[in-house]
């Protein structure tokens, strides 16, 4: 498949996104001010450098006046419209850092978690096992507080997981 370049969203003429989950700022003429003379001079475009996130995901700085914005989801805006209303931006392979628009997706938030253990990576502290034998704890009656000390996670956490509110524990 060849890459596709369109404009991101809110930042027409400025970046664009691609189909293999890269941005580029675009040429485009900035004015300038210098010793009180102002001018227009062309900025060259360049494919951006992203930085990583503490979870894996990569982000750009689109301007000093926007900030950083995730890649995943200015590729998903560009090429799958905006988000729906409590859905995520999916990675199907669970790789944070394949952003090519045929590994995004919107999906809800239990099935993310699932694509990242399906491929054994970790969602936030816990492992699918951890998740079980901290439920296995609780079912033999032991005091949740220990328990969450003891996986270093905060004791709502455990509560989750012991009342199935843990969404992703459900489907263990």
């Amino acid at each position: 498949m060849n890459e596709i370049w369109k404009d991101i969203p809110g930042f027409e003429g400025r970046y664009q996104a691609s189909t293999y989950g890269r941005i580029r700022s675009v040429d485009r003429p900035v004015r300038v001010t210098s010793h009180g003379v102002e001018a227009v001079r062309m900025v060259k475009g360049r494919i951006l450098r992203p930085g990583k996130q503490g979870t894996g995901h990569l982000t750009v700085v689109l301007g000093r006046e926007y900030g950083s914005m995730p890649v995943h989801a200015a590729v998903a805006l560009t090429f799958l419209g905006p988000r729906p209303a409590g859905k995520d931006v999916c990675h199907n392979d669970g790789n944070p850092q394949n952003n090519c628009i045929e590994n995004l997706r919107y999906d809800n938030r239990t099935a993310n978690i699932l694509d990242v253990y399906r491929v054994g990576g970790r969602w936030r502290k816990l492992s699918l096992e951890e998740i079980r034998e901290i439920r296995e704890l609780m079912d033999q009656g032991a005091v949740g507080s220990e328990v969450a000390r003891q996986f270093k996670v905060s004791p709502s956490t455990v509560s989750k997981i012991k009342l199935g509110g843990y969404k992703s524990c459900q489907l263990i």
